[in-house]
């Protein structure tokens, strides 16, 4: 019941949980967050909390004291920590409802890599419900890609998606409203910053 009150004052979010990065869009708003997927947690006695959470969580990687580490929740486009993950995805509906006097519970869409697994997708929905959400759906990332470039896939011609993301690339054949064939490889953009850095350091 109180999910629901708090839901009038809350907007229909989808967000795009990605391993580099994390967008929010926001209906008539357009995309209203864009940033990295790093948290910084601090720990003191044995206890963790929460220091820091996306850009400013970045900016301490390779620069924080022995007490505070920066990690990435999320690898290869799936959860790797689903506790980290639910404070994100909490830090982040927060910051998009900064204005709202309560806490928010909106109804959320989530992009999930093509081949990921039934348990992946129940930790993805799990993490969001968790985090605020009164209503979680998924959608496969190559759909609402193509649906983002404005690709005609409720038309039976088919288009293809490749999406090249900081964890997976996502490769798609979409037809129909449907996917045709989808295949999800676990590399991305992380994998090919890391082959540029060890070119220029053996050159």
């Amino acid at each position: 019941m109180l999910k629901n009150i708090r839901g009038l004052f809350s907007n229909d979010l989808s967000i795009d949980l990605g391993t580099a990065n994390t967008l929010i869009y926001v209906r008539d708003q357009g995309i209203v967050l864009d940033e990295p997927s790093v948290v910084a947690i601090r720990i003191q006695n044995g206890q963790k909390t929460i220091a820091a959470v996306g850009a400013d969580a970045k900016r301490m990687l390779g620069r924080t004291p022995g007490n505070i580490v920066a990690i990435r929740p999320l690898k290869d486009g799936v959860i790797a920590d689903f506790q980290v993950t639910e404070k994100m995805l909490q830090h982040f509906i927060s910051r998009v409802h900064k204005n709202s006097f309560i806490r928010p519970s909106p109804r959320v869409l989530v992009c999930v890599p093509c081949n990921s697994t039934q348990v992946e997708r129940k930790a993805i929905r799990e993490s969001a419900l968790s985090a605020g959400a009164r209503e979680v759906r998924l959608i496969e990332e190559p759909m609402a890609a193509a649906i983002g470039a404005g690709l005609p896939v409720e038309e039976a011609s088919g288009s293809m998606v490749v999406d090249i993301g900081g964890g997976t690339t996502e490769i798609a054949i979409l037809s129909l409203n449907g996917v045709v064939y989808s295949d999800s490889v676990r590399t991305g953009g992380d994998r090919f910053d890391e082959a540029i850095v060890s070119y220029v350091r053996r050159n």
